[in-house]
């Protein structure tokens, strides 16, 4: 089995979303997407719309995502990336 990705630094998380856009990652084991338009930041765990949250862009995003109690800011060395 292939480990996952893991992001090096709170920077590098940054720049995929910014980059990229789509990121699928897991945490404790539950599985979160994240879509970002440009503008808006958009992230639920798969599968289930009812738990989407919507920030104003990357820093809201960073600054105020709680994940299991922790700020996605502090945690973000932890998550197992699926596919970005």
């Amino acid at each position: 089995m292939i480990p996952y990705d893991k992001y090096k630094n709170l920077d590098e998380f940054i720049i995929d979303i910014d980059d990229i856009g789509e990121i699928i990652f897991k945490h404790l084991g539950k599985e979160y997407s994240l879509y970002f338009d440009g503008e808006k930041v958009f992230i639920s765990e798969s599968c289930k719309q009812e738990t989407e949250q919507v920030f104003n862009g990357i820093d809201d995003f960073i600054n105020n995502f709680i994940l299991d109690g922790e700020p996605i800011k502090d945690i973000v060395t932890e998550l197992d990336v699926v596919s970005h």
